[in-house]
């Protein structure tokens, strides 16, 4: 195996990557669903769309919410250390819980939900929470990496096989996971670390599924698309987009996004809209 890159393996270049990574993602969206808005940054992380956005653009307020008490603290840092930098003074960082959004009804204009749809485990419930705190006629922007995708398991570092997960099932991949994490030559990632740079318990050992583990949703388009029509969004845009980013890769993937049935296994990514509707 390769050892890990540097954004694997130091937590300051995974932070610089994270923020660069936000960036591009931002530019398949429109400035308008920020400038002037209430945005809430749903599964914020360590901030860093939030804070580029406080940066960049000019929104009304950001309050970033993640259940990860350890990103929450090192976004807070973040911020304090950023204060001088941002367009709004209004711009909070706070610890969530699964149990709903510790935010007001009807107090945003627009949530952002980037790379952590396939995290929520409840998703239907999430939904239902998003339509509860969006004002109406107010939107969610997602960025989303669906299960069947070819690296839908987020596991390249241990098992760098695209669609791994449809070759083999999940029991053959976390039985592989958990025989290579122990493996006395695998270097792991700076999230599989400890405060004391230890390599944490075997996660791969103690569960067979996504689901059990709670790491993954294993949630595909389809019912995504059905939750949201009962949760009563509208999708203003869905933009599926394959791999390869130019030339004859992107060619093929593009046209793999075609084919009927199996359609989804060579989505890379979707980009995905959702609006409230008004009320009458």
């Amino acid at each position: 195996m390769k050892p890990p890159t540097a954004q694997a393996s130091d937590p300051d270049t995974y932070s610089a990557w994270r923020e660069d990574e936000m960036r591009q993602s931002w530019v398949r969206f429109s400035d308008s669903d920020i400038n002037g808005k209430d945005v809430l940054d749903f599964g914020c992380g360590e901030g860093p769309l939030s804070l580029f956005l406080a940066k960049t653009r000019k929104p009304s307020s950001i309050i970033g919410v993640d259940i990860d008490a350890g990103a929450i603290e090192r976004a807070n840092i973040a911020l304090a250390s950023e204060r001088d930098k941002l367009s709004t003074a209004d711009v909070r960082f706070v610890l969530g819980d699964t149990s709903g959004l510790p935010v007001d009804d009807a107090s945003a204009d627009t949530i952002l939900a980037f790379d952590c749809m396939e995290h929520v485990m409840e998703p239907q419930a999430i939904l239902a929470d998003w339509h509860r705190v969006l004002r109406p006629g107010g939107k969610v922007l997602i960025e989303w990496y669906p299960f069947k995708g070819p690296y839908g398991p987020h596991m390249a570092g241990l098992i760098p096989i695209p669609w791994a997960h449809v070759i083999f099932g999940e029991k053959a991949l976390f039985e592989t996971a958990a025989r290579l994490y122990d493996d006395p030559d695998y270097v792991p990632g700076h999230w599989d670390l400890d405060e004391n740079d230890n390599k944490r318990p075997n996660k791969w050992a103690v569960a067979s599924t996504f689901r059990e583990q709670g790491y993954l949703n294993e949630l595909d388009i389809p019912t995504f698309n059905r939750m949201v029509r009962e949760e009563g969004f509208r999708v203003v845009r869905q933009d599926n987009r394959g791999f390869g980013q130019s030339g004859p890769k992107h060619a093929i993937g593009k046209a793999l996004l075609k084919l009927p049935l199996i359609d989804e296994y060579f989505i890379n990514y979707t980009l995905i809209e959702l609006q409230k509707q008004e009320t009458t």
